[in-house]
């Protein structure tokens, strides 16, 4: 059976895919996965099991000539089922045009008369974009009763090289532990964790031995910058920058080295999870619950406020005036982080 999947926009939708191709290999044993991607997202939708081939989704904003010509394309895939996972309806036009015998998705603008097994989402019993793409995995009627947890892979190979290219080699080689920090990419100022903060742990865990390195997206360049200003000369020996200079599948590879990661961006969160990398998450009282594995403390913890009030909203802060840092994210004491970080490290891998 050849399937074709047509995944979303954001990277997020990436990790919650492979949960889909998890499922789907399960009810068909000899299914063979492709994915229709936009370019920007295939770097990392290289590193997910069970893909059998990756193909280009033109982009959301272009004429709907481009999608006309890409169904064309892939008549002669002769597909068995495509999963249309976008909401949007031009993405839907594909599979119609190549002759995709059924056409499965949830219904949208336009989409009844382009899918052939069209769904009514039902947000309260599919919550979570996972639930919602595993419910297109079944036959109408089927409850979804398991969550399968993402997976990505990391190449060994690439990570070698990328170590040698960002003067890393020397971190490893000395069997350094590393410690992965990823600051918050997408939170409010008054959101985010305090920079004196990073800048403390960071030292905290350099004068005992560990290298820290920095990942984010290139947005927080400046935010990272500002974390290693915060360490002295000597210090700065021991901390590197990779903020912006990174692909998502090098991303993938070089957390693959680090023995913990900290991170209170939700995206690098899940990317550890999926690489099953000890994670230590921060929030205030909202946050990174919703997809924390409960079932599995001994890689993953959640270093949450103490502190609790309503009304509560991700990105604002009624307690919080201007940029000032929300009550709930001060209480995230460095002390508090550092003795999750040492909990999930054992003693004898810092020796």
């Amino acid at each position: 059976m050849k399937i074709l999947l047509i995944a979303d926009e954001h990277p997020e939708g990436l990790l919650n895919l492979q949960a889909l191709m998890q499922r789907l290999v399960l009810k068909h044993r000899n299914c063979r996965i492709s994915l229709l991607a936009p370019k920007a997202l295939h770097s990392l939708a290289r590193r997910l099991p069970l893909l059998d081939e990756l193909l280009v989704l033109p982009e959301a904003d272009v004429h709907f000539k481009y999608f006309w010509w890409a169904g064309r394309q892939l008549e002669s895939y002769h597909f068995d089922q495509a999963i249309v996972l976008t909401r949007r309806w031009k993405p839907a036009l594909i599979p119609t045009l190549s002759g995709v015998e059924r056409r499965t998705g949830w219904l949208g603008r336009l989409r009844f008369i382009l899918l052939n097994d069209a769904r009514l989402l039902n947000s309260k019993q599919f919550a979570t974009e996972r639930q919602q793409y595993l419910a297109l995995a079944d036959d109408h009627g089927e409850a979804v009763t398991e969550l399968p947890e993402p997976e990505l892979f990391a190449d060994a190979e690439q990570g070698q090289a990328l170590l040698q290219s960002h003067y890393l080699q020397d971190d490893i080689q000395d069997d350094k532990p590393v410690a992965l920090f990823c600051p918050a990419a997408t939170l409010a100022n008054n959101q985010r964790w305090p920079v004196r903060n990073w800048s403390q742990l960071a030292a905290e865990l350099i004068s005992q031995g560990w290298v820290i390195w920095l990942m984010a997206p290139k947005a927080e360049q400046a935010l990272c910058e500002q974390i290693c200003a915060g360490l002295d000369r000597e210090q700065q020996m021991s901390i590197s920058n990779l903020a912006g200079r990174l692909a998502w599948e090098e991303m993938i590879d070089l957390m693959a080295f680090s023995r913990v990661v900290v991170a209170q961006d939700r995206l690098f969160s899940q990317f550890a999870l999926a690489l099953k990398q000890p994670l230590i998450a921060l929030s205030g009282t909202s946050g990174l619950q919703e997809f924390m594995p409960v079932d599995q403390p001994e890689k993953s913890r959640s270093v949450r406020s103490d502190l609790y009030c309503q009304p509560c909203e991700p990105s604002t802060c009624h307690l919080a005036r201007g940029n000032q840092t929300a009550p709930c994210v001060e209480a995230l004491t460095v002390a508090r982080v550092k003795a999750a970080v040492m909990s999930m490290v054992p003693v004898q891998a810092l020796d």
